[in-house]
C-alpha cells in the first residue's frame, strides 16, 4: 500500500512538473539570421533580361530599355498608322535560379488607342499583352539554370491601327517570374 502511495505521489509530481514546464515555454521568439544579396544590372540578375541584336533594345543604367523608334543607324523615327512591325528575338529572358520558372509578360500604363503589342517565343502563337484594362499576359515556362532550356528569346510585334493618335507612347514592359513547384 505504501509502495502504491509512493508511485501515485511520483505520478502526481511528474504531471505537476510537466504542467509547470509547459507554462514556462515561450509564446513568441525572435531569431536573427544573416542574409546577403546585391542589386545588379538586369542582364546579370536571377531573372535576367538581355537585349537582342536590334538597336531597339539595349541596357541603359542597368535596365533593359526598348525604343521602337530606333532605326538602323540609331536615329529616332517612329511608326506610321496602318502598319505592323516585328522584332524577332528582341530580348531574351534568362532564368538563373535553381527552379523552373513561369514568366509572365505584360504592359503597364495602358497603351493608347490604336496601338497593340504582342509577344511570342519560338513557334508559339502571338499573344496580345495590352488591353484597355491592362490585363492580358503572355505566359512562358523557363527551365532552371541547370536545365537545358533556361532562357527564352522573345519576339515582339507592334501593330499601329488606322485610328492611332499621333504622338509618343511609353508603357512599361513588365516581366515577372514565379517558381513552378
Amino acid at each position: 500500500m505504501m509502495r502504491m502511495k509512493k508511485s501515485m505521489l511520483l505520478i502526481v509530481l511528474l504531471v505537476m512538473m510537466s504542467s509547470l514546464m509547459a507554462a514556462m515555454s515561450y509564446s513568441s521568439a525572435t531569431v536573427t539570421s544573416a542574409m546577403t544579396g546585391s542589386v545588379t544590372s538586369t542582364n546579370t540578375a536571377l531573372l535576367a533580361l538581355h537585349p537582342g541584336a536590334h538597336r531597339a533594345a539595349e541596357i541603359q543604367d542597368g535596365v533593359l530599355v526598348i525604343d521602337f523608334n530606333k532605326g538602323g543607324d540609331g536615329a529616332s523615327f517612329g511608326l506610321q498608322r496602318h502598319s505592323e512591325y516585328v522584332w524577332n528575338e528582341l530580348f531574351t529572358v534568362t532564368n538563373n535560379s535553381e527552379n523552373m520558372v513561369y514568366a509572365a509578360i505584360k504592359t503597364e500604363n495602358n497603351l493608347p488607342k490604336g496601338i497593340t503589342v504582342q509577344v511570342k517565343s519560338g513557334t508559339e502563337p502571338w499573344t496580345t499583352i495590352n488591353s484597355l484594362k491592362g490585363i492580358d499576359i503572355a505566359k512562358l515556362d523557363i527551365a532552371s539554370a541547370s536545365g537545358s532550356q533556361h532562357e527564352v528569346k522573345v519576339d515582339v510585334k507592334v501593330i499601329v491601327g488606322p485610328d492611332a493618335d499621333f504622338g509618343n507612347f511609353a508603357p512599361n514592359l513588365v516581366i515577372s517570374g514565379e517558381a513552378i513547384k
